[in-house]
């Protein structure tokens, strides 16, 4: 797998719901993301941080989705993770729609038995770590300006405000990976 799928999927396993694999090794994603976005080893060094002080996976896991809950789903959601709620104040909204249409002219589909919307930052995430991995470099760099830039300037601020642990730093991780590709011209 080519070093951009995996930083993709990197940030998706990050944003999905809270996951055993992902709690434990969490130190792995770290150590990717300092290799590959240099200048992040200070939000990295805060998701090290929280590594040290929940070293058992079973309570680092616990802890994600005591910040995960009131950042993502319940009560006063301070970081709704759907584009459609951010472009058109709902879940399900036409963004969610278009995005599963781009879905589907790639060749891609997301099966019935999917937890999450299409617009799910995760899933959004995920999709571009296909297209890396596919090497359809056209239709990732398209699909990153229609819809996954424009919807992580609305949400990632609000993580960041946040200040949740591994989730504002993982943000900020993210803000700074996509900034270069965008300087870049990726």
């Amino acid at each position: 797998m080519n070093r951009s799928a995996e930083l993709y999927l990197s940030f998706a396993g990050i944003f999905h719901r809270p996951h055993q694999d992902v709690a434990e090794h969490l130190e792995e994603l770290i150590d990717l993301w300092r290799e590959e976005i240099p200048e992040s080893i200070a939000y990295a060094t805060e998701i090290e941080d929280f590594c040290r002080k929940y070293p058992a996976v079973k309570e680092r896991l616990d802890v994600l989705w005591e910040h995960y809950i009131p950042l993502f789903e319940a009560g006063a959601i301070e970081a709704a993770p759907y584009a459609s709620v951010h472009f058109h104040g709902l879940v399900l909204g036409q963004e969610a729609e278009e995005v599963r249409k781009f879905y589907l002219s790639c060749g891609y589909d997301i099966g019935i038995d999917k937890v999450e919307f299409p617009d799910h930052l995760a899933v959004e995430l995920e999709f571009l770590a296909l297209l890396a991995r596919d090497q359809k470099t056209k239709e990732l760099a398209e699909f990153e300006k229609k819809h996954l830039r424009p919807f992580l300037k609305k949400l990632l601020p609000l993580i960041n405000k946040s200040n949740r642990m591994v989730y504002s730093s993982a943000a900020k991780i993210l803000e700074l990976w996509q900034s270069n590709l965008e300087r870049k011209g990726d």
